[in-house]
This record gives structure tokens, C-alpha cells and sequence, in this order.
């Protein structure tokens, strides 16, 4: 299943609630995007502004991590960056933790504590401290009941194209080298059209009678190498 059209987001949404680093791919809770959620004025918590923004880029780095220490291996995280990136539930979801996790910390818990108390300095003790324990049970579960709680992402984040009729269809094969020109006399239905291509796929008809043709080349032709090249002018990602 891909991500559905009204939830797709063609670039991160960056606006008074959340920034985005391009560069390691995550949301970064706002100042006053935390003033307006969890209604805490960071700035006079920690002392200056750039103090609160450190602070929430710690955060951030901390909630993804939690977030992606539950996700089988490098490609299915960065399936679940783009994900993160591209969907305004997930984005509402990333806005919500955040607002726990800031209550989570100012209650003396959270990924502060594991920075702060490594060691009981009473007991001269190492205190073991899991990165179970960053975020709250609350901001766990919330992850937990979402499509980042397991360990393969479950949405195909493929691109698909989609047809109305087989001519339309054989004209686009044709531009991808799929198939010839000399070949296009022998189609008369999708069946006739070998579907073993390494990257089209033809899925068949969909319930609106539609064609439909999955990109099985997404990840590495759009999302992996979008990753390394992102271009802020152009928002390729």
C-alpha cells in the first residue's frame, strides 16, 4: 500500500511548528511550536535561545533514534526517514511525541536523564539506562500503534503510474525501452506485454479500470539517491 494521495507530502512541511535538517533527514520541533504545544518557554528554561534550539536538536536526534532502533536494517530506515517526510499523519504524529517528550524531560526523565545521571554519584554506581527509556511508555505506545512501530515498514513507497487506456500504456513502455516499436502491433491487452521488466511492473487494473504500473526502481533512483544529493532549491526530497 502506498502512501495515501490526501496524507502525500512532496517535501517535508516546514512552518512555525516544525524545521527540518536536510541533511540527517529529520524533523526539529520549533521554539515556539513547543510554546504553543507543551506550553513551555524553552528560552527561560535554558537560559537563551540558542541554548533551546540545541536542546531541541537533541531531542530530535533522540526520537529518531528510538524511533529507528525498532527498524530492520539501513534500507528499511531510510523507507521510514522518507515516510516520516512525506506524510502529514506521520508529521502529526513526529509533532506529538515531540510535545511528550518535552513534558517527559522537564519531569526530570526522559533522554536528559541518561545524559545527566550515567552515574549515581550518592552510590558511585553505573546506572544502566536503555534507550527503551528516552521517551515516556506514553510516546512508546504512541509509536507502538503507528506504522513505525514495526519492524518493516509496511507501506510500498514505489512509484506508480497509472493508465486509462492500453495505448497510453504501450506509448510510456515504449519511451522506457520496455518494449518496441515493432512489438506494439502484437499487444492487444496488458497479458500479451511480458512483466518481467527489472523495473515496470504491471499490476493490472485497479478499481477505478485504471492500468497500473509499479516503479520497482523508487528506492534507489528517488529515495536513496535523493537522500545524498538533496538540493534545497528544488525540493527533490
Amino acid at each position: 500500500m502506498a502512501i495515501p494521495e490526501l496524507d502525500f507530502l512532496q517535501q517535508p512541511l516546514v512552518d512555525d511548528m516544525l524545521d527540518y535538517d536536510y541533511t540527517n533527514h529529520r524533523y526539529i520541533p520549533t521554539i515556539n511550536g513547543v510554546k504553543n504545544t507543551a506550553y513551555l518557554d524553552l528560552v527561560v528554561i535554558w537560559g537563551s535561545t540558542e541554548n533551546a534550539q540545541s536542546y531541541l536538536e537533541l531531542l530530535s536526534q533522540v526520537v529518531y533514534d528510538v524511533i529507528l532502533s525498532k527498524v530492520d536494517g539501513d534500507k528499511n530506515k531510510n523507507k521510514v526517514l522518507y515516510y516520516i517526510a512525506h506524510s502529514k499523519e506521520m508529521r502529526n504524529l513526529m509533532i506529538d511525541i515531540f510535545k511528550d517528550s518535552v513534558w517527559y524531560n522537564q519531569r526530570d526523565g526522559g533522554f536528559m536523564l541518561a545524559y545527566n545521571s550515567g552515574v549515581n554519584l550518592n552510590l558511585g554506581k553505573f546506572m544502566e539506562f536503555g534507550i527503551d527509556k528516552a521517551l515516556s511508555v506514553i510516546a512508546q505506545q504512541k509509536i507502538k500503534n503507528s506504522p513505525l512501530g514495526n519492524r518493516v515498514l509496511k507501506y510500498n513507497l514505489n512509484d506508480f503510474h497509472y493508465f486509462a487506456t492500453l495505448d497510453e500504456l504501450k506509448t510510456f513502455l515504449v519511451g522506457k525501452g520496455v518494449i518496441e516499436n515493432s512489438q506494439l502491433d502484437e499487444i492487444e491487452s496488458i497479458d500479451d506485454i511480458k512483466n518481467n521488466h527489472y523495473r515496470y511492473k504491471i499490476r493490472g487494473y485497479n478499481s477505478y479500470g485504471l492500468i497500473v504500473v509499479e516503479d520497482l526502481k523508487t528506492y534507489t533512483e528517488k529515495i536513496l539517491k535523493t537522500m545524498k544529493i538533496y538540493d534545497n532549491s528544488d525540493g527533490s526530497w
